[in-house]
């Protein structure tokens, strides 16, 4: 049994992840971004047709004030959602993680959740942090700056011990 103390990964180590669930990764970028592409392409056929009716840098101008917009927009939303999980009674607290050959046991005096290695699709070893994606909107992440050595090497072994076995992702085939 692997046993860490007080998991709290920072922003960084909590970063969006760019692969693992296939398409639903990409499934957002066209409702987010759309917008952008059809002022764009609205904005050059509007310019070809006006020519030199539209006062210059008007469309580079207001293209330029709706990405800020939208930037803005999406750090105000970031701010907001921060904001909220401090003042969640247990929305700063570290994590326990018990890692077992049964699975994960995530715990911080207000809640426990444990993972079976079935509910685990797989698990990523990135440079900096081990990704367990268990459904989309759900990936635990562990900091690999709070193992030791010997805790990482046990854990590679456990994983690969797990995936041999058959037992990593079995839930989800």
């Amino acid at each position: 049994m692997i046993e860490i103390e007080a998991v709290q990964p920072t922003a960084r180590e909590f970063r969006a992840i760019g692969r693992g669930w296939g398409a639903i990764h990409w499934a957002c970028v066209p409702y987010t971004y759309a917008f952008l592409a059809g002022f764009l392409i609205y904005g050059v056929v509007v310019g070809s047709i006006a020519g030199d009716f539209l006062p210059p840098l008007l469309f580079s101008g207001l293209l330029a004030a709706s990405w800020i917009v939208w930037w803005a927009s999406a750090r105000a939303v970031r701010w907001a959602a921060a904001a909220a999980t401090k003042k969640s009674p247990a929305g700063l607290l570290p994590w326990k993680w018990s890692i077992g050959p049964d699975g994960i046991l995530f715990a911080n005096g207000l809640q426990t959740n444990e993972v079976d290695w079935r509910a685990v699709k797989t698990v990523r070893e990135e440079d900096d942090r081990f990704l367990f994606l268990v459904t989309p909107a759900y990936n635990p992440v562990l900091p690999k700056r709070l193992l030791d050595e010997g805790q990482l090497t046990e854990l590679r072994r456990l994983i690969e011990d797990v995936k041999a076995s058959g037992r990593l992702g079995r839930g989800v085939d």
